[in-house]
């Protein structure tokens, strides 16, 4: 069931903030009573535990609002306080007996880190915090044993500084402690547990407003409640990014956006952008190299304008422009209305309208996107560009729990990509342009440094995902020495650059037949052929391993009716009535299968 079935009035409060708690508690209780009636009935929701070192139930009315406004209906269980341990553990426990698809930990500095002595010495130290990652993974082991979905607060140090910088100086102390731990549990909690920066959203409001003692001590509440609202993205960013829908576009305007003024007015030395054009110029500028920042951490960047392009792309030879045209995976520039151009953006890189974060400095503009295409994301910036990076930042919208070699290059596969269309654009033919991109690709058994980017792929790919089925990457790590069971990796590149590891499979061997369990494949590589590589690779594995037959299932989702006909345009033919299963028999010839990627093995 989706948040769009709720009813009309809590939907639209729920899409209105400014929220205060009372507005956020009221919410939350409608929420539960139609998830409660929801479930009742057998209509789908998410079935959310909530386990902490304090009071949670306040924290889970947020977190129920926050997933609300992320499409989702969640029904709630919150442990009594003091008994997460217990409830993770104990697999008999009421949190397990509700059968959650998300837990939520709350951990507390107060039952995690004890005092220690400050002339502890350092090993000593280092055990104490080993010791208490040891303690979560025993937590995650047994939720993972579920097949929850983990999301886990970082420990929020308190305000507290005893002597100050001498504190900070020694391993023993305090803040200094908790600060190692966080460090320890993230890189033990990697493809495992999701994390939510609950430390820098503290240290935000500052944590001494965060967390005032009086809170603990009259209702072991963790931190002052009427922050909940400030809550709300940090979860949503968290949430999105647990479940593969962190945007990964920004599309931007050009005028008073990217630089101040208008260049068909201003001319290229009018605009402001850089320090001859004081605070504002400087404070474009600032906004410019945060974009690019951005872009090298692999959100995409576009550009929807109404301009002539020429005109409009000189901006980007401004000599303080930091952004340059290369930068952008899509250039769209016309008269047409913002949502004609977006629509073109989303077709040219084959992705989803609600993978994009639209940023223009013209009400009216946003009001006919936000309109039309309810799926995109618009953000408001103002009119102080000080201010603009705080604004998109508010959001979470591209919140990441960790960069893959992908996500470092994905610039530069997508200059490559448009190159390649350029080239394509002057082909005589389909065949004659493939033939001339040169394409090297490689089918191989996935390795443990794959796992990361495999992970990864599995939570974003909606489009060429034939079953849709999710696997963590501790599920794909024990498909990697699992009898019968084998995952496998498709790395394309062609004369424009190197597109990396661009496809998996999960591939099950079930007496003569060899069946695809998971197949899924990046947007940036559709209609190049790889399908046919993949398979005949696929087919020739089969044959050494004894199978006489490939078997395939199609799971149709709202997303993914670009591969509803992938099996029989390879050949497959219906293995049952209902046209969800298929089949190739591995006696017949291979011949259509024939690929201009040639094999780097």
């Amino acid at each position: 069931m989706a948040a769009s079935e709720l009813p009309g009035a809590l939907r639209a409060r729920l899409s209105q903030p400014p929220w205060t708690p009372a507005d956020l508690f009221a919410c939350a209780e409608a929420l539960q009573r139609f998830a409660q009636e929801a479930a009742g009935s057998g209509a789908g929701v998410v079935r959310v535990a909530v386990a902490g070192d304090f009071t949670c139930d306040l924290l889970a009315r947020a977190i129920a609002c926050a997933m609300a406004q992320e499409g989702d209906v969640p029904l709630l269980h919150v442990a009594p306080f003091g008994v997460m341990q217990q409830e993770c553990l104990n697999p008999a426990s009421a949190l397990h007996a509700f059968g959650p698809d998300l837990v939520v930990l709350a951990p507390d500095w107060r039952e995690t880190v004890q005092p220690l002595p400050p002339d502890t010495p350092a090993a000593a130290v280092d055990a104490d915090i080993q010791q208490q990652v040891s303690r979560f993974e025993h937590l995650w082991a047994a939720l993972e044993a579920r097949g929850c979905t983990l999301i886990q607060h970082t420990l929020v140090p308190p305000p507290l500084q005893w002597q100050g910088i001498a504190e900070r100086r020694s391993a023993a102390g305090l803040c200094s402690r908790i600060d190692a731990l966080n460090r320890a549990l993230l890189e033990a909690g990697a493809g495992r547990v999701c994390w939510l920066e609950a430390d820098r959203l503290a240290a935000q409001v500052g944590l001494a407003a965060w967390s005032p003692a009086r809170f603990h001590y009259a209702g072991k509440i963790g931190f002052d409640p009427r922050f909940l609202p400030d809550y709300l993205p940090w979860f949503r960013g968290a949430w999105r990014a647990a479940t593969g829908r962190a945007k990964k576009l920004l599309v931007l305007d050009l005028d008073d956006t990217l630089w101040g003024g208008t260049i068909g007015d201003d001319g290229l030395e009018g605009i402001a952008l850089g320090p001859d054009h004081g605070a504002r110029g400087e404070a474009f500028a600032a906004w410019q190299h945060y974009i690019a920042q951005l872009g090298q951490r692999g959100v995409m960047l576009a550009v929807c304008s109404k301009n002539a392009p020429e005109l409009a792309a000189s901006g980007f030879d401004h000599r303080f422009s930091v952004l340059r045209r290369d930068d952008l995976a899509a250039f769209v520039c016309s008269w047409d209305d913002k949502a004609t151009g977006l629509r073109q953006i989303a077709a040219e890189l084959n992705l989803g309208l609600d993978a994009m974060v639209f940023v223009d400095d013209n009400p009216a503009e946003r009001a006919l996107v936000q309109r039309l295409l309810p799926e995109v994301t618009v953000v408001d910036l103002g009119t102080d560009p000080a201010r603009f990076i705080d604004r998109l930042e508010a959001g979470h919208w591209f919140d990441s729990q960790g960069h893959t070699a992908a996500d470092l290059q994905r610039t530069a596969a997508y200059a490559a990509r448009r190159e390649a269309r350029a080239a394509q654009s002057t082909a005589g033919d389909l065949a004659s342009y493939l033939a001339d991109l040169d394409m090297v690709g490689q089918l191989a058994l996935a390795q443990t440094t794959d796992l990361p980017r495999l992970a990864q792929m599995e939570l974003k790919t909606n489009q060429f995902n034939l079953t849709t089925r999710r696997y963590s990457q501790v599920q794909l790590a024990g498909a990697l020495g699992q009898a019968g069971r084998q995952l496998l990796t498709f790395q394309l590149k062609d004369r424009f650059g190197d597109h990396g590891l661009v496809a998996s499979l999960v591939v099950v061997r079930e007496g003569d037949a060899l069946t695809i369990d998971s197949w899924l494949m990046s947007c940036r590589v559709f209609a190049r052929s790889a399908e046919q590589f993949i398979l005949g690779g696929l087919a020739a594995l089969a044959r050494e391993q004894g199978a006489t037959v490939l078997r395939g299932e199609y799971l149709p989702t709202p997303r993914n009716g670009v591969v509803a006909d992938l099996y029989p345009r390879l050949g497959f033919a219906p293995a049952c009535t209902q046209g969800r299963f298929w089949q190739r028999e591995l006696a017949a010839p291979l011949d259509d299968l024939a690929s201009p990627i040639r094999s780097a093995a």
